[in-house]
């Protein structure tokens, strides 16, 4: 560190409160950016498997026969749904 004017050596509660709320968000939108980039693949992948097998979406077969087993499953279910409402034709 330098002693030079102008250096900031320390900074005080607010400013080291600033400091952590801006790097919290900056992670939070992080992991919000991957899991979107996440969810896009997922619902791709699961209507090309869709396309050959002739299954639609429920829970149940997103899960069992598709075969999605991760932690986020309900959520990642909800998102792959939210996708197909959004971008395919009614």
């Amino acid at each position: 560190m330098s002693d030079s004017p102008g250096f900031i050596c320390e900074l005080n509660r607010a400013e080291l409160a600033a400091v952590l709320a801006m790097r919290a968000e900056h992670d939070a939108q992080a992991t919000r950016r991957a899991f979107q980039r996440k969810a896009i693949a997922t619902a791709h992948a699961f209507e090309t498997w869709s396309i050959i097998t002739g299954d639609g979406l429920t829970f149940s077969t997103f899960v069992n026969s598709f075969g999605y087993q991760e932690r986020d499953g309900k959520q990642m279910y909800d998102a792959v749904q939210r996708i197909q409402q959004a971008a395919l034709p009614p």
